[in-house]
């Protein structure tokens, strides 16, 4: 197995069967160990048994249940991750109770390298925010620049960190174009109408449509369900953060997570990033 292939999408693991590496680690990683790690893990001694022939064929396992340097380097990667995406989940204000399900979730619907760079761009964009929010997040930073008003607005919603570069979300077809940034005494928000769009299962390859049902937005620490009337959904710009191009322009960023109608089944919630500028 080539390095870096046992966290291709095809070998994501489910958390049950993660429990059962981690038992085994455990326990002295022995074969006689898979009847003590089905009772532990609550399943059938067969499921255990299958799973780790499984690994042995992917080069995780030795033929004896022990570790090769492979699994041992895949499993201790897992391990860090659930661990991180726990602290994660956290640090966005997600209720404890819900934490175990969404990290769930997110470990066996997304690759392992998505959620490692996911991870990442958030810590980056925290240490960024705390050492320039003054600069770019500043309630007087729009008024430097525009004066009241209404503005058209372009925007694209982005996955966090795909292994193969930038990828554009399903997301992104679920708002009408351009967005509207509106500028006022009352406060300042970007807002985007919501529409109809469509999918394809990647169950059954059957047609789906829906629309966006929520979205969620990071400001001060906290997840905030964003406001959303008569389709027409608000965010305000004291949550996003701002640059300004050469020649005056500005460009502002915010991370969301987002749930939609369509593929409910296959993933609830989906995390991206929603760029925006005039």
């Amino acid at each position: 197995m080539a390095q870096g292939d046992n966290f291709k999408r095809e070998n994501l693991p489910t958390m049950q069967q993660l429990q059962y590496l981690m038992e085994l680690e455990k326990l002295g990683n022995r074969r006689g160990n898979v009847a003590m790690i089905a009772d532990i893990c609550g399943v059938h001694h067969g499921s255990v048994s299958r799973y780790l022939k499984i690994c042995c064929e992917n080069g995780l396992l030795t033929k004896e249940y022990t570790f090769t340097p492979n699994g041992k380097l895949w499993l201790d990667g897992y391990k860090k991750l659930i661990g991180d995406l726990e602290v994660y989940l956290h640090n966005i204000g997600m209720a404890e109770s819900e934490i175990p399900g969404h990290t769930k979730r997110m470990i066996e619907n997304l690759e392992y390298h998505v959620l490692v760079n996911m991870i990442r761009s958030d810590r980056e964009m925290r240490r960024d925010h705390s050492t320039d929010k003054k600069e770019n997040t500043s309630k007087n930073f729009l008024s430097e620049v525009l004066e009241y008003g209404t503005y058209p607005v372009g925007f694209m919603l982005f996955r966090v960190g795909h292994p193969e570069g930038t990828q554009v979300s399903m997301a992104n077809r679920g708002f009408e174009r351009p967005a509207v940034l509106k500028h006022n005494k009352r406060g300042s928000w970007l807002q985007l109408s919501i529409r109809e769009m469509s999918a394809q299962s990647r169950m059954n390859g059957e047609a789906m449509t829906g629309h966006l049902e929520s979205l969620k937005f990071e400001q001060d620490g906290m997840l905030h369900q964003a406001e959303i009337k008569n389709g027409v959904l608000r965010i305000p710009l004291d949550a996003c953060r701002f640059r300004k191009r050469q020649g005056g322009e500005m460009s502002g960023s915010i991370p969301i997570t987002v749930s939609c109608s369509v593929g409910r089944v296959h993933m609830p919630e989906s995390t991206a990033v929603l760029m925006f500028w005039l």
